[in-house]
């Protein structure tokens, strides 16, 4: 058996659990196993048998064949299914242990049912508002549907469960019904689940569990009680089974809630000081990069932002305080905002606008400064693909 000792001691610390873990989980399933004999298996030596191979698996939530690629082929009406997900997902997974006990296999084997039910509610969304709307004329108010809902009558009537992607943007709203009916279904059982952090998807892209809170009473705990620290989690900003297992170790012994959150506080703090660092670093090698070559669109963007912006720290009302932090540590984004009173030929019109009981729309995008801004924007945005290229 050609036995990978070394992904052993990688799932153990990605699933955070100690060796005397491992052997409680075994015994679980019935394959009681002495801690010597996990040590000789971390070691290497005495690889484990099918039998202790296969109860490893499920007990850290993979397959045989990721320790021993020889490994026999599973039974009869079974097949093996592998893919990477996000940070978000993998917090969703370990949430859903903890609190239901059960491992990302039972979860997968049930996901085609899951997703067709949220699928099927998805189709019926249109339907929903139809019925909303009718109620609200009947007595006398507006209708409530949105400029692009026949985009989302004709997405259900082709099954397409994510929506269609309009072609005016500008003027229609085209939204993603299973994002939608993950919302609406989450709001009948608020009291467990939370989606004020949903991230959702755009029509026709499918959804992750970016900002999902799938158990608001953990997550609660283990954020202290800190909403920032709740979506962070939420999105996959910390991974909970890594903070658990460094913890751990540091400790020598298992934790308790309180400490797990104290942890998770210290790491997420540590993580936030080095990715500003991380940015901090990579925005200087960026521009100088852009200054090189093209000095007079770089001494001009730079004149631009002194004048016209924002300083930093600054962010539109709508951010939530992850969307803070992330613009903080990830300062190569450039994630730069215009101050609407600095721009004068819009406050110029707007003002006129408002005079003389006229009544005239006047937007900051029709200002010089707001377009030749955006234009540099754009341009930047077309080296840093080139750069980022060369920085890796």
């Amino acid at each position: 058996m050609a036995f990978k000792a070394e992904l052993l001691k990688k799932k153990l610390k990605e699933e955070g659990k100690t060796r005397k873990e491992l052997v409680a989980d075994l015994e679980k399933q019935g394959c009681p196993r002495h801690k010597r004999t996990v040590s000789r298996w971390l070691a290497g030596d005495n690889p484990p048998k099918a039998k202790d191979l296969e109860a490893i698996a499920r007990a850290l939530n993979c397959k045989p064949q990721d320790f021993d690629p020889f490994f026999a082929d599973m039974g009869l009406g079974e097949v093996s299914i592998q893919a990477p997900v996000s940070a978000a997902s993998h917090n969703a997974y370990e949430l859903m242990r903890w609190r239901y006990g059960v491992s990302q296999k039972q979860i997968m084997e049930l996901a085609p049912v899951l997703f067709s039910i949220v699928a099927g509610h998805a189709l019926r969304v249109p339907m929903q508002d139809d019925e909303v709307a009718r109620l609200a004329l009947e007595n006398g108010l507006s209708n409530p549907r949105h400029q692009g809902s026949h985009l989302e009558d004709q997405a259900s009537k082709l099954k397409k469960c994510f929506g269609i992607e309009t072609s005016y943007p500008g003027t229609e709203t085209s939204r993603n019904l299973f994002s939608e009916a993950i919302i609406r279904l989450s709001a009948q059982i608020s009291n467990h689940v939370d989606t004020k952090w949903f991230v959702g998807a755009a029509a026709e892209e499918a959804p992750n569990a970016a900002g999902y809170i799938p158990d608001i009473e953990l997550v609660e705990a283990f954020s202290g009680g800190q909403p920032q620290l709740a979506e962070a989690i939420s999105k996959g900003r910390i991974r909970l089974s890594s903070v658990l297992q460094h913890a751990k170790e540091a400790k020598g012994g298992s934790l308790s809630i309180e400490e797990f959150a104290k942890a998770i506080q210290e790491a997420h703090e540590q993580g936030i000081e080095d990715q500003r660092k991380a940015g901090l670093k990579k925005l200087k090698a960026w521009r100088a990069f852009y200054a090189e070559r093209h000095p007079e669109l770089a001494a001009e963007y730079d004149d631009l932002v002194a004048k016209y912006c924002h300083e930093e720290g600054w962010y539109p009302e709508q951010y939530t305080d992850d969307d803070r932090v992330q613009s903080w540590v990830n300062p190569f984004q450039e994630d730069l905002h215009l101050n609407e009173d600095t721009l004068s030929e819009y406050q110029s019109r707007k003002a006129s606008a408002s005079g003389g009981g006229k009544i005239a729309l006047v937007f900051p995008f029709e200002d010089p400064t707001y377009r030749r801004f955006e234009e540099l924007q754009r341009h930047r945005s077309t080296l840093k693909k080139q750069f980022e290229g060369e920085w890796e």
